[in-house]
Formats: C-alpha cells, structure tokens, sequence
C-alpha cells in the first residue's frame, strides 16, 4: 500500500531578480577593495551632482509625504483594516512599536546624537557664525528636525501600499513591485517589475552600507576605549562578524521570536541609557535645550523644510537635509516591507499615527538626551568634542562625548551592547526584506528560506566591508545618495498605485451608493460589497438598502477576508 504525503512547499528564489543584483554590489565591492582612493573620489562627485541638482525635487517630495502622512491619520481612510473585518493586530503594540523602531533607526540613531550637533556647531546652517548662541540652537533643533516626522513620513506611506497588496488582495509575493501593480497593471510580471525589485535590493544594501559604515567605527573605537585594544581593521570586521552571529542566532529563532526578543531587549536598554543619560548629567540644560529646541523647530519648521540656501556657496542644506531625505527614501521600500509583515489586523490609521508618533519621540529622547549632553560638554569645555571630530574623526568624538558621563566605561559598555543588537536586527529585517523580494511566490504567514537571508546577510556585509578600507563618512553618506536616487524610481509608482486602491475604495460605493453612509467604514463597505456581488451583478437595490442597514453583529451571508 502506497501513503502519499504532502509537502509544504518551501518558496524558492527569483534569480531573475537575485543574480543583478548580487552582480552589482559584488562588482561595486570589488571596486572599492581594488581602487579605493579613485572609488571615494568618483563617489563624492556623484553626491555633489545629486544633491546640488535635484535636492529641491526631494525636498518637495518629503514634504509632500509628510502631508499625505496627517491626512491618512485624520482622513476617511484610516479606518482601512489589513486583514479580516474584525481580525486582531498579529503583534502587541509594545513588540510592534519596538520591532519598527529598532529597524527604522538602527545603530545610526546613537551616533547622529551626538555627532550631528557638533557637525551643525561648527558649521552651523541659516547663516549664523560657528560657535555662537545661533549656533548653538540650531545645533538640537536641526537635528530634531532630520529624525522627525520627514523622516517616519517616508516608513510609514511605503508600508500602506504593500500592506494592500499582501493583507487585502491577497499578492503571492511580498515584493515591491507587487504594490506597483495597480499603476503598471500586468507588466510588474515581466520586466519592469523585474527591475523595480533590482532597484530595491541595490538600493537597500547601499543605504545599510551607510548604517554598518557609521556602527561599526564607533563600536570598534567604544571597545577600545573599554578594554584598552587598538581600534583596527581587523577589529571592525569582527564587529562585522559578530553581529553576523547575532543575525544569525535571530534568524534560527524566528521573527516572532528573534527580531521581536531582540527588539524588546534593545528598548529596554535604550531606555535605560536614555534615564541614565538625564539624570546622570546636566538634567537642566538637557531639559531646557530640548524644550528651546521644539519650541524653535515648531516656529521654523516650513523654513527648514524647504531651505535650500540659493544666495550663498554654503552646502548645508544639500550636506544634511537633502541627505536625510534620500537616505529615508533609501529605507523607504524596506520599511514598506517589513511593516506589512508586522502590521496583519492593524489599520492605516494604526500604522501611520503610532509609527509617526512612536518613532519620533523615540528619536527625539535620545537625541534630545545625548546631544544635549554634548553641547553642554562642548559649551563648558569640559570635552571639546569639536577638535576630536576635526582631528580624529566622528566615531571618536562620540565616543569621548559618552565616555565622559559618570562610569563612562559603564556606559560605552552598555553602548556596545546597544549598538550591536540594533545593528544585527537591521541585518535581519533587511535580509528578510531582500530575500523575500526574491522569493517565487510568498502567501501572507510565509518565510524566505533561511539560506536565502545568509547570502543577503553576507552581501550586506560585504559592501560596507569593503569601503572601511576606504574610511570617512563621505562615502557611506554617498552610497546612501545613491540608494535613495534609486529608491524614488521604486517609490512613485508605489504612490500612484496606492492613489489608485484608495480610488477603488470610492468606486465601490459608487457602484452601491445606498451603502455611501458607511463610507467611514470602508473594510466592513468591502465586506458587504462581496456579498452583493455574490447575489449576481442585478442585485435589487432593496437589497442593497437592506444590507446597508443590518446590524454590526448580525451573521453575514458570505464574509470575505480582506
């Protein structure tokens, strides 16, 4: 007697997408370990013909998202749920908060603390003189002001597309070019969605070089101040490896128990720096910088947003601002992604008002904290932090800032510690992320193979591994540009296509307008739809009426889970 046994079927690489895109960043990689110095220089020029020629186009375009951003928490389609009418969010809002969190800002959100203030004190923006009280103001407001709701804008209206696509239609993959579908119709199934995806996946290791590029100095430098060892290079690539161990640990455990336990465990520390940080330093100052900080970013903020600095030679909103928004662009796609994993059973209005809300008061404590920290070392001079960053670069700088709080060592342990789980769930989500955009098929509740998250996890490393032999900020910053440039190709068709779900949102009570006075509830409109739909395309409009007016809690005759 023969037994047949089904398979679960294990989803399986698109090599069409894979392959390119591996090709590029090992050809990229491969530059950077052959010709480093010619790389750095190529590179930078491509930075200055970005930002100086297109920098007000991404200006405009944050700002916009910002806008659609308030008008999704306040609008008529908040109330659009991804899942069943009644189904429950997958995750607590405490693990989704910190999942997206710890994702969104990875082990930058540390670094940019401290080291942006005293970038911007030194050469600080709307023409004031180095080190004076402008300075000095603006030094905390602006870099609020590049963590705050420009930043999350760009996370939380990529993820509304893809969460449409995979939670209410049901798409087979979990790619980006899936949420394209609506403005390219079926050609996302050929080559323009093929090279929608390569862009994706080059752009997002491009914009994680950047984030490994700023950890991993600074961890090395945090080490060897702690247990007194020289910061090389052999260092840093076991930094590099490390987190790979880390990665690989979340990765065996799952995401509902890796990233999420990690996450959960990297709040509680930040959380704890953040207490530390406060009360352990000049809470005072820290307070009042912070509070004369928003008070001057709510009075500056379409200044600021906009500010391009036309009438001088000055670079300063192309060096930060014009960077910021390309570098959350780069992101953009990837936050998309791994918020439609995380985000099953929650709302629009869910998703933007406690992604916005939740990541910028995250941001805000610990820059509000450690970068008050480090203008009261540098006004006191108790720590010139200025003349470390000229002298010896960023990384060391921050760490002397840090290091300088009461049991320094304590805390750059701590940091340590900190800056390595927030760079290994980084690596997680954006290998999850990449190997699912090239995965065949991908049904809501699946998983890229483990294999597939290695390859993408070492190609992650191998990129910004390559470029420590090059050394310095401007390259990192650079690859973020580029990420970014790239990105914005990836993102409008993901706008128009999320312009055209919410049309058909409208076209549905259009088709049975005796169902317009539950338009504030367009999951359970949709439901009711299916269900007159399913009677034959001449349902009376009694039926209709009557349908419109039954009870929340009455059976209906045929659910469909959206």
């Amino acid at each position: 007697m023969s037994t047949h046994a089904s398979k679960v079927s294990t989803p399986t690489a698109d090599l069409r997408i894979a392959l390119p895109a591996a090709a590029v960043i090992l050809c990229a990689s491969a530059l950077f370990i052959l010709f480093p110095q010619r790389s750095a220089m190529a590179l930078d020029a491509v930075f200055r013909a970005i930002t100086t020629n297109f920098g007000s186009l991404f200006l405009w375009c944050t700002l916009l998202l910002t806008g659609l951003a308030i008008y999704f928490i306040f609008g008529r389609y908040g109330n659009v749920r991804f899942g069943g009418a009644d189904e429950k969010p997958a995750f607590s809002d405490f693990s989704w908060i910190s999942m997206m969190f710890c994702t969104g800002v990875a082990g930058a959100v540390m670094y940019w603390a401290v080291a942006e203030p005293l970038f911007t004190l030194s050469s600080p923006p709307m023409h004031a003189e180095p080190f004076s009280a402008d300075a000095y103001g603006w030094a905390t407001t602006y870099v609020l002001f590049h963590w705050g709701p420009l930043t999350w804008s760009w996370y939380v209206i990529c993820a509304l597309p893809v969460c449409y696509m995979h939670h209410k239609r049901h798409s087979p993959v979990l790619r980006i070019s899936a949420a394209c579908r609506d403005a390219l119709g079926p050609r996302v199934d050929g080559l323009p969605g093929r090279i929608i995806d390569i862009f994706f996946c080059i752009g997002l290791v491009g914009s994680n070089c950047a984030v490994m590029g700023i950890s991993v100095p600074i961890i090395a430098h945090s080490l060897s101040r702690t247990l007194g060892v020289e910061p090389t290079l052999g260092l840093q690539f076991g930094i590099l490896g490390l987190s790979t161990v880390v990665f690989s640990a979340s990765v065996a455990l799952g995401l509902e128990r890796g990233i999420a336990r990690l996450s959960h465990l990297n709040v509680c520390i930040a959380l704890a720096l953040v207490a530390f940080g406060l009360f352990a330093g000049p809470t005072l100052f820290i307070v009042d910088n912070f509070t004369n900080a928003v008070g001057q970013l709510l009075s500056h903020f379409p200044a600021m947003s906009l500010w391009t600095d036309p009438h001088t030679s000055g670079t300063f909103p192309q060096d930060w601002t014009v960077f910021y928004a390309l570098w959350m662009a780069s992101y953009g796609p990837f936050m998309g992604l791994f918020i439609a994993r995380i985000s099953r059973g929650r709302t629009v209005r869910q998703i933007v008002s406690l992604g916005m809300v939740s990541g910028i008061l995250g941001g805000w404590l610990i820059h509000g904290v450690f970068g008050g920290f480090a203008l009261h070392q540098q006004l006191t001079g108790a720590v010139d932090g200025v003349a470390i960053l000229r002298e010896s670069g960023a990384a060391q700088a921050v760490v002397a800032m840090l290091g300088s709080l009461p049991c320094g060592t304590l805390v750059l342990g701590a940091y340590c510690v900190f800056s390595t789980i927030f760079l290994a769930t980084s690596v997680d989500s954006s290998a999850y992320a990449l190997s699912a955009a090239c995965t065949r098929r991908m049904r809501p509740g699946d998983n890229p193979s483990v294999s597939h998250r290695f390859f993408w996890a070492f190609l992650q490393a191998l990129l910004p591994g390559s470029m420590l032999l090059v050394g310095g900020l401007g390259p990192m910053k650079t690859w973020a540009n580029i990420a970014g440039s790239l990105m914005i190709v990836v993102i409008v068709p993901m706008l128009l296509s999320l312009a055209a779900m919410l049309r058909s949102e409208d076209t549905v009570a259009l088709k049975y307008p005796e169902l317009a006075p539950r338009l504030k509830r367009l999951d359970e409109l949709e439901r009711l739809v299916a269900q007159l739909d399913a009677q034959g395309p001449n349902a009376p409009a009694q039926q209709a009426q009557n349908l419109a007016a039954r009870r929340p809690d009455t059976p209906p005759v045929r659910q469909t889970s959206i």
